[in-house]
C-alpha cells in the first residue's frame, strides 16, 4: 500500500505525470502514433532551442535558457489546466505534449549546467 501512495504522491506532484494521467483515465492516452498533435512550428522551435544549447557554454546563458523554459512550461500548464476543466481533451492531449517536449528541454539545460561546473 506504501508504494501506490508514493506512486500516487509523485503522479499528483509532478504536472506532466498528472496530465498523462488524467488522459489515460478519460481513455485519451497519448500514442507514439499520435504525431498529428503536435504542429511543425513547436517541433522547429525546439530543435532551434536544442542547438542554442548546444552552443552555449556559459552557466549563465543556460540559466536564462533554463528560466525561459520554465516560462513556457508554465504558460503551457496554465492552458492544460483550462483545457482539462473545460474538457477540451484534444486540446489537453496536445498541450500535454508540448510540455513533454519542453521537459525534455528542461532536462537537457539541467544536464549541461551540471558539465558546466
Amino acid at each position: 500500500m506504501a508504494t501506490n501512495v508514493t506512486r500516487a504522491y509523485g503522479v499528483i506532484g509532478d504536472p506532466l505525470s498528472r496530465a498523462l494521467h488524467l488522459l489515460e483515465l478519460r481513455g485519451a492516452a497519448i500514442e507514439e502514433s499520435d504525431s498529428s498533435i503536435i504542429d511543425n512550428n513547436l517541433l522547429i522551435e525546439i530543435m532551434e532551442v536544442r542547438e542554442e544549447i548546444e552552443d552555449t557554454s556559459s552557466d549563465n546563458e543556460l540559466r536564462a535558457l533554463l528560466l525561459s523554459c520554465h516560462g513556457r512550461q508554465s504558460k503551457i500548464y496554465g492552458e492544460l489546466v483550462n483545457a482539462f476543466r473545460e474538457e477540451r481533451i484534444e486540446d489537453a492531449k496536445s498541450d500535454t505534449a508540448k510540455l513533454q517536449y519542453w521537459n525534455r528541454v528542461e532536462e537537457t539545460i539541467k544536464e549541461k549546467i551540471s558539465s558546466v561546473r
